[in-house]
């Protein structure tokens, strides 16, 4: 019988990992599923974990050899019969109540595509760490939120099978791989993300964010340059190394904070004037994203130079816009998602 949901969880050399991950998925309260798990050519223990769990609802796809990411999960996209489609990264874990919510949500919601969450943190042990992984949440706030930083928590990605199975994630891009598949498909369909933590990311040494830097760095260039050429913003290869450093947590390092906040407020305004010509992005979308970064960057700037950080977050017209329709929207959920 065709199970209505098919979870796909690639893995390679995750054995001390992998099993929290799978048991996350067969404990869900929603039962109607199969698990695809397909093993890149692990050369530890890995798919011995995997072949433990006694579950006939488990599919496992062994690649003799490595063959990246990209090939990865397209050979899983291959395997799966349900009509919906989900991701979990095999070092992250579902809660429990994970599938039912999104399928809830995609079924009152039939135009939309795909849907995400928020996101918990655990560490390498499993504990429960402080704090959560905001997201956008609107469709439209989706779009422009892309175009500074990831808008979706890969493992909490949920969509339609007809629609995620024609989307493939392309070999030239052995990192950033998701950035550059759910671009496409918010360019042409509705997407979302539910306003609950759905799925905890474990944070550890060996995460690709921390292993492939420089290769990240790279694709993120040769992602952000078109989509500023399609936006009609006039930009140099120091506006987009700086432009990347607006969707990142750590300080900016190229130049002294009030530089750097400098050049921030005079670009986001060069990004809203050209949108107010190209009409790529909903104007009000664009101004909440911008605001939302640029706070963040008065933010980070304030902890190396705090009376310069804190003088442009209070007199900024850019931090006005937070508090702009959209603003007040994304607060207001992202509240609640933080007081559960």
């Amino acid at each position: 019988m065709t199970p209505a949901v098919s979870v796909l969880l690639t893995v390679y050399n995750r054995a001390q990992l992998v099993g929290e991950a799978i048991r996350s998925i067969l404990d869900q309260t929603y039962q109607d599923l199969e698990l695809i798990v397909v093993d890149d050519g692990s050369t530890d223990h890995s798919l011995n974990v995997v072949r433990s769990f006694d579950d006939p609802r488990i599919r496992i796809v062994a690649q003799r050899a490595n063959r990246g990411i990209p090939a990865t999960r397209n050979n899983a996209l291959d395997h799966a019969r349900g009509r919906y489609i989900a991701w979990l990264d095999s070092d992250d874990v579902a809660r429990p109540t994970r599938i039912a919510e999104q399928l809830d949500f995609l079924e009152a919601h039939p135009e939309v595509a795909m849907a995400g969450s928020c996101a918990g943190k655990i560490d390498r042990e499993g504990r429960r760490l402080s704090g959560v992984r905001l997201v956008p949440f609107a469709s439209e706030d989706i779009a422009a939120w892309h175009l500074f930083t990831s808008a979706f928590q890969q493992s909490s990605l949920l969509g339609r099978a007809d629609v995620l199975q024609r989307y493939r994630y392309r070999a030239d891009f052995p990192v950033c791989e998701d950035l550059e598949l759910t671009a496409r498909i918010i360019r042409e369909h509705p997407t979302a993300n539910i306003a609950r933590v759905l799925v905890d990311r474990r944070l550890h040494a060996e995460q690709s964010v921390e292993t492939f830097k420089p290769k990240i760095a790279d694709k993120k260039r040769r992602l952000l340059a078109p989509m500023l050429q399609e936006l009609g913003v006039a930009f140099t290869s120091e506006d987009i190394e700086r432009h990347i450093e607006l969707g990142l947590i750590k300080v900016p390092t190229q130049l002294p904070a009030r530089d750097y906040l400098d050049w921030a407020e005079d670009w986001i305004g060069r990004l809203l004037a050209a949108n107010a010509q190209s009409h790529l992005y909903a104007p009000g979308a664009l101004r909440f994203a911008s605001a939302y970064f640029w706070v963040r960057a008065c933010r980070r700037a304030m902890r190396t130079d705090r009376p310069a950080g804190l003088q442009r977050l209070m007199q900024a017209r850019s931090t006005r816009a937070l508090f702009g329709k959209c603003g007040r929207r994304w607060l207001a959920q992202a509240a609640a998602v933080s007081a559960r």
